[in-house]
């Protein structure tokens, strides 16, 4: 399969339409400070440092909420439109920061083009669920975090209530866009799913100790209380450690 071909069809021709607003949007604008999105989470969880690496980075809009903590800012991406328009982006409104920026064109599936240790923090939203390999795309995020080095990761939540009663109904959970599907690929090219209890494993296996877990979405200072049924989306905050939890 050509991953970066189904990724330029997804953002290159702008063929993945984001439902997820939907017509609670009016409502959600009006209590927009009880709405956590990724970014937002993002900036609560990140800690000031020296590089810093988006793995999935897109139009590099999570590296620009952060540009203020770090003096190195890395975006990795496979698609060739979406770096462009990180760049494009910089060059426009933050002209005087370029050189702090470094946009790489590389599969979260191949080998991380990045020395051991490199990273005081790696942040990898909305991608783990479209890699193929993802135990070895997390020991690469291991090898290439200093020591006390940690990661900020979001992935869907199959065990959210809405999938479940979905399920119940004999219908398939969607955790992507529920449209185009044939040309962005089966629920967006989602081929992994996730509850909390999984997700923290994978880390855990891998020699990670989980700090914080989290929901993200409207009203998840609420929803927080129990995040793996009632948020649609699970963030975790993971320090490198030397414990690995079989």
């Amino acid at each position: 399969m050509d991953y970066k071909k189904n990724y330029e069809k997804q953002y290159g021709e702008k063929k993945l339409v984001n439902s997820s607003l939907g017509k609670f949007w009016g409502l959600r604008k009006f209590l927009k400070k009880y709405d956590w999105g990724r970014y937002f989470i993002v900036e609560q969880l990140i800690e000031p440092g020296e590089k810093i690496l988006d793995i999935g980075c897109g139009n590099g809009h999570m590296l620009q909420k952060v540009k203020g903590k770090y003096q190195e800012l890395y975006g990795m991406d496979i698609s060739p439109s979406r770096l462009q328009e990180a760049k494009k982006k910089i060059e426009e409104f933050y002209p005087s920061d370029i050189s702090k920026f470094k946009f790489i064109e590389e599969n979260a599936d191949d080998p991380l083009p990045f020395a051991d240790n490199y990273f005081d923090a790696i942040i990898c939203v909305a991608v783990i669920e479209h890699v193929y390999d993802i135990f070895s795309l997390v020991r690469e995020m291991y090898r290439i975090l200093k020591p006390d080095g940690y990661v900020i990761v979001e992935v869907p939540n199959i065990a959210y209530f809405k999938h479940r009663i979905s399920l119940l109904f004999g219908k398939l959970p969607v955790t992507s866009s529920p449209y185009n599907w044939q040309d962005i690929g089966w629920d967006g090219g989602h081929i992994h799913y996730f509850t909390m209890n999984k997700f923290c494993w994978l880390f855990e296996s891998q020699g990670f100790q989980i700090i914080i877990k989290s929901g993200s979405g409207f009203l998840a200072k609420f929803r927080n209380w129990y995040p793996s049924f009632l948020t649609g989306d699970l963030f975790i905050k993971a320090k490198k450690s030397k414990i690995i939890k079989k």
